[in-house]
């Protein structure tokens, strides 16, 4: 039942109240006084309950419509962090990875609050990247160590 049907038995209910309360006041007979009377207070019993109805759909409508919206949010997020993976990176960091293009590290702290803060490269030996979001620091590429050449005699005969 919904909040049109409801409205729709409330409005036919007031009438019906209505016009036994018009029968009642004409001129009638006791018997049928005390009769009417009965259901003039049937009919508010009814329409207290209907309001009650009335009211209990409206909340319940409410919730259903806060739940959706959480609903929507959670399967927007799913959908969004699908798109990542959980991975060990050469500087032993454990980040999230894009599976789409372009690819990038997110950081792993951020992903559990539902954000997502792609990491930025800091341009160090260490191969350090940054969270934009929480500040973190993660190695995720460091840079091989590079041996100085070996003087040899011939070297410096050029």
């Amino acid at each position: 039942m919904d909040m049109a049907s409801i409205n729709g038995l409330v409005q036919g209910l007031k009438l019906t109240k209505q016009l036994a309360t018009a029968a009642f006041d004409a001129k009638v007979e006791a018997e049928a006084k005390a009769k009417i009377g009965e259901v003039l207070d049937k009919l508010g019993d009814v329409q207290d309950k209907l309001f009650d109805l009335r009211n209990d759909l409206y909340e319940l409508q409410t919730e259903r419509d806060e739940l959706k919206k959480k609903l929507d949010v959670d399967d927007a997020w799913k959908l969004r962090a699908d798109a990542y993976a959980l991975t060990k990176t050469a500087g032993n960091a454990v980040v999230y990875v894009s599976k789409e293009e372009p690819i990038h590290y997110a950081c792993p702290s951020c992903f559990n609050k539902k954000e997502i803060h792609p990491l930025q490269d800091n341009r160090t030996y260490r191969g350090m990247y940054r969270c934009t979001g929480c500040e973190a620091n993660y190695p995720i590429m460091p840079h091989k160590s590079i041996e100085p050449p070996v003087p040899t005699a011939n070297h410096w005969m050029k």
